[in-house]
């Protein structure tokens, strides 16, 4: 017997024994078997003294089992717990041992769920066993039908028939397992199994028509339904009984051999002949959960091992995250007081440099107040932006309100003399007669947009009134846009054709040779503030 913590403990309980399976990372290390009486119970309390915080599993191998189909509306949460509960204390009340095993969703219109509730109705060969587990104290996972260990064994071999009733042969006797579409609906047990070879064939027989008018009998299948019947050994002893039975009475019967299946599942074939339950409890300790008999009560010290285990492993993560926080922590430090150093060196160098710099400041004999006006100066010129943008967007503002003016010239500058010449080839006027405005006064110390634009009335059909109208109109566009400080108009168009006579109409046949409808403006923009200034450069 091994002397190490196992990693599972499976046990197998029939009405004779217990057999008593150590696991580690799913390989069977040790097994042993313990009588039911006295003495054997008192040697399994000693086995169990040496795993105490072992999670325990315990098969039920038992004769009076009962099965009971039923199908229940489809619910969840916690409607779903108090219907299945009220289904189980109506079949079984008063059975410690019971559960309800979820099978399928039927295809109807209602969909309802289909559960199979299964119960042991005499459980006292559990009775001594489950006691010594409670007086040790260990942890007990859960209480688990046999046959529910043989539908997951089915599954594994993968076979498929719709109506399969599986025969092995167990320590305990012959067990029947009627499963439909894969999925358990029944199992019995016959505990006598002759051992004369020649007798078992017939005893399989018997034993298979019983079977069959049972389940005939709890409509599971009807008497037309083909049973396929397999014979699991794993020495391959069952082969010519499977042969006879289909030869003699024509029903559908194979022989499994599960020499290769307990290989894969590293069980010695030999071990497997002697205890062939070994093999359903391989199972569960390879991982493959089956729905639990055992009540709450039972379960409790597993349930409050686990949630110390969960405790435990949150504390040690918690303090893994501390430990990472910490370090963290201290890294940064590091590389603040590293940061600090760096800067204090700067400073002292950047002061360092200030003092020489201080030392060798030139003196000017410029007095305080044009030093403050020239800083200002130089402010507000480096503020001012180097392209017509803002005077662009005056006139075209405009001009869009207005299709029928035509801009033929703009003359833009930046400048604090608001009376600079314009060089204009289209219109020329002196400069000497361009006059600063008495509604504007420009500050020497800011610069101005200053544009003198150059237009022309389009479609011009010799109607001077109208085009100087439309000339008063256009200025007044320019005048309403808030960053214009003055408009001015420098020339208007008026008729210098020589052909005209001032008595005459000017509809008459000459002036039909009309002259381009020519004006100019002088457009003088507001100096922008500083705040202005940045949000457009922005």
């Amino acid at each position: 017997m091994m002397k190490s913590r196992p990693n599972k403990l499976v046990l197998c309980a029939t009405s004779q024994s217990l057999l008593a399976g150590l696991w580690h990372a799913g390989k069977l290390q040790a097994s042993q078997a313990f009588n039911n009486d006295a003495a054997g119970h008192e040697e399994f309390a000693e086995f169990l003294r040496q795993y105490p915080a072992t999670p325990v599993y315990l098969i039920a191998d038992a004769v009076e089992e009962d099965y009971r189909l039923e199908s229940v509306p489809h619910t969840t949460g916690a409607a779903k717990n108090e219907l299945i509960t009220r289904k189980l204390n109506q079949f079984y009340r008063g059975l410690e041992y019971r559960t309800a095993h979820f099978v399928n969703r039927e295809l109807d219109k209602r969909k309802d769920d289909k559960y199979l509730f299964v119960a042991l109705n005499n459980a006292e060969f559990l009775h001594d066993w489950v006691k010594v587990i409670q007086d040790v104290k260990v942890q007990l996972v859960g209480i688990y039908l046999l046959p529910m260990l043989s539908q997951v064994l089915v599954k594994q071999l993968k076979l498929m028939a719709p109506h399969i009733l599986l025969c092995e042969k167990l320590s305990s006797g012959l067990r029947q397992t009627y499963l439909h579409n894969g999925r358990l609906r029944m199992s019995r047990l016959v505990p006598n199994v002759p051992k004369a070879a020649n007798q078992l064939g017939y005893f399989y027989l018997v034993e298979t028509e019983k079977t069959r008018l049972y389940l005939i009998s709890k409509r599971f299948i009807t008497r037309e339904t083909p049973l396929n019947l397999v014979l699991a050994s794993i020495d391959g002893s069952t082969q010519h009984i499977s042969q006879g039975i289909s030869q003699e009475q024509g029903i559908e019967c194979s022989d499994v051999n599960l020499s290769q299946f307990a290989k894969n599942l590293n069980l010695p074939a030999k071990l497997i002949e002697q205890m062939p339950e070994l093999l359903h409890m391989q199972l569960l300790a390879s991982g493959h959960a089956v729905d639990n008999l055992a009540p709450e009560t039972l379960t409790k010290e597993y349930d409050f091992g686990k949630l110390k285990q969960t405790i435990k492993m949150a504390t040690l993560g918690l303090g893994m995250l501390g430990l990472f926080a910490a370090g963290a922590v201290f890294y940064q430090g590091l590389n603040y007081q590293s940061a600090l150093k760096e800067a204090t060196q700067d400073t002292m160098l950047q002061q360092r440099r200030y003092e020489e710099a201080a030392k060798n400041f030139p003196v000017t004999t410029i007095g305080a107040e044009d030093l403050k006006a020239a800083v200002e100066l130089d402010k507000t010129i480096a503020l001012y932006p180097k392209s017509p943008r803002r005077m662009m967007q005056v006139v075209s503002a405009a001009l869009e309100q207005m299709p029928e003016v035509q801009l033929d010239r703009m003359h833009w500058a930046l400048t604090n003399d608001t009376n600079i010449a314009d060089n204009d080839t289209l219109i020329t006027i002196p400069a000497a007669s361009v006059q600063a405005s008495t509604m504007f006064t420009a500050e020497a110390t800011k610069l101005y947009e200053l544009a003198y634009v150059t237009a022309e009335i389009s479609g011009f059909t010799g109607d001077y009134r109208s085009a100087l109208g439309t000339v008063n109109k256009f200025v007044g566009k320019l005048k309403a846009d808030q960053n214009v400080a003055l408009v001015e108009v420098l020339q208007e168009p008026v008729n210098v054709s020589y052909f005209v006579n001032l008595q005459g109409s000017t509809t008459d046949e000459q002036s039909t040779q009309t002259q381009p409808a020519l004006f100019k403006l002088k457009v003088i923009l507001k100096a922008p503030d500083a705040a202005q200034e940045v949000a457009e450069v922005k």
